[in-house]
């Protein structure tokens, strides 16, 4: 039975684990899928080259993957072609696994801390070592780009930053960069959080087209459109979205971005306040979900988010 996601704080630095119940059995995987996943937990590789490192063969480094997967700690993150032909790619899933001897353990009275399990989940491969490893991609608040738009939720940033704070300290490196100076310095390397939609942030006008539910090209202002023909045009309406970055293997891009800013805005609210509820469909593939913010207590502002569709990974190109 596939394991549930958990939290292990480990000197203050959190981690994530796959967690077996007690009726699920332990995962006996033995020593040498131990060892595979020793391998998968460094870096991302397909099962040709972990055989050639291990110095047995393919078939049995298949055997050992296949039921690692089915465990749900490994999963397939992209496919390179070696010598003609195409081969997966797998990557672990948690950094370690748990197992429970007991569903209700004896608890101690008090506050307990609550750990954003979903946003560490869907934010997983953006933090290495409890840090931040990656890049917030905004808009360039001066007019740019073809529709000589200046970006107005930028700023929004700050508010997603301050939610990742509880799973990731900041990097010794600047974390911020503009879209007009990632185009320029053609820095495409890292994994990417792009806060903003295509009119103003040029590097989300470089996803759309990878996207399952796209920014309207003759006008992006216009919503957002799905191959199915849905369209989703209020201004409160947004994109959450993760996939492997199509500008660097290995990488990740996050987007979160609205039809306007204030969309933007109820994207950026529902990852920052209510990610456990709207991030309850993620199960660690590439994903998207369209939002539509609401003014619930009547003052004027975005202060409640509600999912309208989720799409995940077929849709993806």
């Amino acid at each position: 039975m596939p394991a549930r996601d958990g939290v292990l704080d480990v000197d203050g630095d959190l981690r994530r684990v796959a967690v077996f119940g007690p009726v699920d059995g332990p995962p006996a995987v033995g020593a040498q899928a131990l060892r595979i996943l020793g391998m998968l937990g460094g870096k991302p590789m397909y099962p040709r080259e972990i055989a050639r490192e291990l110095g047995v063969e393919e078939q049995v480094v298949y055997y050992y993957v296949r039921r690692l997967e089915s465990l749900g700690l490994v999963r397939r993150v992209g496919s390179v072609r070696v010598r003609g032909a195409v081969a997966h790619v797998y990557g672990a899933s948690y950094d370690g696994y748990a197992q429970l001897f007991s569903e209700s353990a004896p608890r101690e009275r008090g506050r307990s801390m609550q750990v954003p399990h979903r946003l560490l989940s869907f934010f997983y491969e953006f933090v290495r070592g409890g840090v931040l490893d990656a890049v917030f991609v905004v808009g360039s608040p001066e007019p740019h780009g073809p529709f000589r738009a200046a970006a107005r939720d930028g700023h929004y940033a700050v508010q997603l930053a301050l939610a990742l704070g509880s799973v990731a300290s900041p990097p010794a490196s600047f974390a911020v960069k503009l879209d007009v100076d990632v185009r320029a310095e053609r820095s495409y390397d890292a994994n990417m959080i792009v806060v903003g939609g295509p009119g103003t942030n040029m590097v989300a006008s470089e996803l759309n087209g990878h996207l399952p539910v796209r920014f309207n090209e003759e006008n992006y202002w216009r919503g957002l459109v799905d191959d199915e023909g849905r369209t989703f045009d209020q201004p409160t309406d947004a994109l959450i979205a993760k996939l492997p970055s199509p500008f660097s293997p290995g990488k990740y891009v996050v987007l979160v971005a609205g039809v306007r800013h204030v969309g933007t805005k109820s994207a950026v609210l529902a990852l920052s306040t209510d990610h456990e509820r709207v991030l309850g469909n993620y199960a660690g593939v590439p994903f998207a979900v369209v939002v539509r913010g609401y003014d619930v207590d009547g003052d004027g502002k975005v202060d409640h988010v509600e999912p309208l569709r989720y799409y995940s990974s077929p849709g993806f190109v």
